[in-house]
């Protein structure tokens, strides 16, 4: 069962990993590979998201993989929340997808 509030990136590309105290903050980009009526591939983009990670396990285990390479690819979830900033006409939304679950493929 899938709720509102979840979200799951399959062969994503993972990258621009920030360090910030105790958490990583990175882009994650997704991207759908589809056949044009000449037989080639082409790479088409999806969407890209900004990510956060809390988890010490996920973090030192991207943090091992950026010893090697700046980006790679990943399969990832996890769950949504949103905050507010500021107020009245001034109030901000924000989106963060909290990554939960994290494989390097």
């Amino acid at each position: 069962m899938t709720t509102a509030n979840q979200f799951k990136f399959h062969n994503a590309l993972l990258k621009n990993v920030k360090e910030r105290k105790d958490f990583l903050t990175a882009t994650i980009r997704s991207s759908q590979t589809e056949s044009l009526p000449d037989g080639t591939l082409r790479s088409r983009f999806v969407a890209s998201r900004q990510i956060t990670v809390y988890d010490p396990t996920l973090v030192a285990l991207i943090k091992s993989a950026l010893k090697d390479n700046a980006e790679f690819p990943v399969n990832c979830s996890g769950y949504m929340t949103s905050t507010v900033r500021g107020e009245g006409d001034k109030a901000t939304w924000y989106d963060n997808q909290v990554v939960t679950e994290l494989e390097l493929i």
